[in-house]
């Protein structure tokens, strides 16, 4: 498996229209968008790191807020964040295959 990681890495990279490079660490989060899980704190969190060289992919569903936050990411940051708010299990297979965090 960890042959493939950056096959995986860079497969999902492109997937989700980032700039694929698999020295770049990619940061996977797959969750509800709730405060109990810790978006809350994600979303606060990645303005403090965003500006590293990261990038990061969020998967997710639930209150609208955290949904708008999701795509003010990847207006802000189109080369380093993507948000997904809706269900889909091929693409969080992808995130837990792929990311490295």
């Amino acid at each position: 498996v960890m042959d493939a990681k950056p096959l995986l890495k860079e497969a999902l990279q492109a997937e989700v229209g980032l700039p694929v490079d698999s020295k770049v660490p990619v940061i996977g989060f797959i969750g509800r968008l709730e405060e109990q899980k810790g978006s809350d704190i994600l979303a606060a969190a990645i303005s403090e790191f965003i500006d590293e060289e990261v990038q990061i992919i969020v998967l997710g569903t639930g209150k609208k807020q955290m949904e708008k936050q999701l795509e003010q990411l990847e207006i802000l940051y189109p080369d380093k964040a993507r948000g997904v708010a809706k269900f889909n299990v091929p693409l969080s297979h992808m995130i837990t295959a792929g990311a490295d965090f």
